[in-house]
């Protein structure tokens, strides 16, 4: 599991997430801007979002490393 951050998430939010994901141990990841995140889930623009598929979440941090 890991947490993908837009990479322009507000202050507020960046704050939030990265406070409840290292309660819970969880990495976060940069990501691209808002727009393009959420284009890429068929959404209107997202700030973070969750995964939870744990083959996807390795290959997400591993592409990050």
């Amino acid at each position: 599991m890991c947490v993908v951050l837009a990479e322009d998430a507000g202050q507020r939010t960046m704050e939030k997430v990265a406070r409840l994901a290292e309660a819970k141990s969880i990495p976060v990841l940069r990501g691209p801007a808002a727009v393009e995140l959420g284009a890429g889930l068929g959404r209107p623009p997202v700030q973070a979002v969750g995964v939870a598929d744990a083959a996807l979440a390795r290959g997400l941090m591993a592409d990050g490393r």
